[in-house]
């Protein structure tokens, strides 16, 4: 920690001539996060400066992925799988950090950016898909992956050192998907877009867990044949172990 706050001090030294010509800018204290079998989950800091008055609002976007969701409905008491979706590209991974109040900034930049939960784009392929089942799924998708702590969209605390230095400690939990996060920095003031800067962090398996990963993705029937292969293997192996040692 105590270097992480070295080198944030050495960047804000170094470059605070240029925050005083540029509106904002930033850096982070790293830019890979490596995934291997003992990962418990990440932490990076963001530091930066602001040359102009506004608001700072950081975002961070995972890689986007497609997701098939069932809708479970009730008839004479019976459950049964109901309206099926397939949400397209969005955000494997979404948090949100800022020091600006809702109810002062321009709502419509705020959709444009996608900043807030509410302004997150679903895009569903299905067509047929009434109105009422759209929110209810796109309702479902959020609290399922604030559950699993890949969103996190209270609108966490930017923290300022003064009135120009601020600070972000950016938390990554343990079943992040690997692929570029996008760190994306914006100065807004008075409704309007002044600054924005983006930063990529980049995530990867390490180890055996990365090339079984990879197999598994890249030969998906060979793994599949494999798999079974295995099951039945030691479904047979453990069953002639039990007649061999306690019999029929």
């Amino acid at each position: 920690m105590y270097l992480k706050l070295l080198i944030a001090k050495i960047f804000i030294i170094f470059f605070l001539n240029s925050a005083l010509a540029a509106p904002v800018i930033s850096g982070i204290s790293a830019n890979k996060i490596n995934i291997n079998t003992d990962f418990d989950g990440a932490q990076i800091l963001l530091f930066g400066a602001k040359a102009f008055t506004g608001d700072v609002i950081v975002s961070v976007r995972g890689p986007k992925k497609n997701y098939f969701l069932t809708k479970k409905s009730q008839f004479l008491g019976i459950w049964y799988n109901g309206v099926k979706v397939n949400i397209q590209d969005i955000y494997s991974y979404y948090s949100l950090y800022s020091t600006y109040n809702k109810s002062q900034i321009n709502q419509q930049l705020l959709s444009n950016l996608e900043l807030g939960k509410d302004n997150i784009d679903f895009n569903f392929k299905e067509d047929y898909v009434s109105k009422k089942d759209k929110l209810d799924f796109k309702l479902f998708f959020l609290n399922e992956l604030e559950k699993q702590n890949l969103y996190d969209i209270g609108a966490n605390k930017v923290d300022f050192l003064d009135e120009t230095l601020f600070k972000v400690m950016l938390k990554f939990p343990e079943s992040i998907a690997r692929g570029v996060y996008s760190v994306d920095i914006y100065l807004i003031d008075d409704g309007s877009l002044i600054s924005f800067q983006t930063i990529p962090i980049y995530v990867k398996h390490n180890g055996l867990s990365a090339k079984i990963f990879d197999f598994a993705y890249d030969h998906s029937l060979f793994y599949a044949f494999i798999a079974i292969f295995i099951a039945l293997f030691t479904g047979w192996f453990v069953n002639l172990c039990f007649v061999k040692f306690f019999g029929k």
